[in-house]
């Protein structure tokens, strides 16, 4: 890995003053280095500087320092591109970021030196048919949320599975999310913890009037889609709780496996459940 792409979270003041002081360190190991042009222009670099059209050119990593939220957008934006991302953990959780700040010097060498594997998680893709406004295909890392816009707002929601009616959801909504996603939102509303490697789609309804609605894991080539009952509430699909779109009466949302993945970087010594066990232990999840 040779040309990285670094992506500070431009709304934390310390991921930018990252940025700045690790610039000097890559480029001391040999690394060709890029910045979204903004970026470079507030770091006084502007030679690092891309437009978006060309920023993606030739990267084989992506080194991303803010949160777990920082991953997420990162893995949206990359997609289908599927280059290799890099977290530095500046917020809480850290699932996804693999480093805290204080070991980026160490992280470099390892980089040079190759030692680090691949995780490969897969990700979800939606088409929403959402009635005048034509097709709209959005894709996610963690989760997908049919949800109504407004609080304690009930609705009603049709799930099949492969042109099948699985059930009908009287619920404030429903997630659809990876196995990296489960333990995100879905844990919340008491869906299972699955194994990040898994390729799996996770259904875990939210807050649903019924005493037999419960999460359901599906194979990953099942053909899921939701439609929204003439509800008179608002409603939305949103993506890792970041983007997404308001959802018109009858509207239909296919979900499935993306056909591409998104691939962390991880280095010898930390153990794929790590993040998980601590943070149990800790009650911060």
């Amino acid at each position: 890995m040779n040309r990285i792409l670094i992506l500070p979270n431009l709304t934390k003041a310390a991921a930018i003053e990252l940025a700045d002081t690790i610039i000097p360190l890559f480029e001391a190991h040999g690394f060709e280095l890029v910045l979204e042009k903004v970026t470079a222009q507030g770091l006084n670099r502007p030679l690092l500087g891309k437009e978006e059209e060309k920023l993606w050119d030739g990267i084989d990593m992506v080194l991303v320092l803010g949160g777990d939220g920082s991953i997420l957008n990162a893995a949206r934006r990359i997609y289908p591109c599927q280059i290799p991302i890099l977290g530095v953990n500046l917020g809480q959780l850290g699932f996804l970021t693999r480093i805290e700040s204080n070991k980026i010097e160490k992280a470099v060498e390892d980089l040079r030196c190759g030692k680090y594997q691949l995780e490969k998680r897969s990700m979800l893709r939606a088409c929403v048919k959402n009635g005048t406004d034509g097709l709209l295909e959005i894709v996610a890392l963690n989760d997908l949320i049919v949800t109504a816009k407004s609080p304690a707002r009930m609705i009603r929601l049709d799930l099949w599975a492969d042109n099948e009616l699985f059930a009908t959801y009287p619920a404030d909504g429903l997630i659809v999310a990876t196995a990296t996603g489960s333990t995100a939102y879905s844990l919340s509303a008491g869906g299972p913890i699955l194994d990040p490697r898994l390729e799996a789609i996770l259904v875990t309804p939210i807050c649903a009037h019924s005493l037999y609605a419960r999460p359901v894991v599906f194979n990953p080539e099942a053909r899921l889609k939701i439609i929204l009952h003439q509800n008179n509430v608002e409603v939305s699909l949103t993506a890792d709780g970041q983007t997404g779109t308001t959802l018109q009466p009858g509207a239909e949302i296919c979900f499935e496996q993306a056909p591409y993945i998104t691939q962390l970087i991880r280095f010898e010594g930390q153990g794929l459940f790590e993040a998980l066990k601590s943070r149990l232990k800790e009650g911060r999840i």
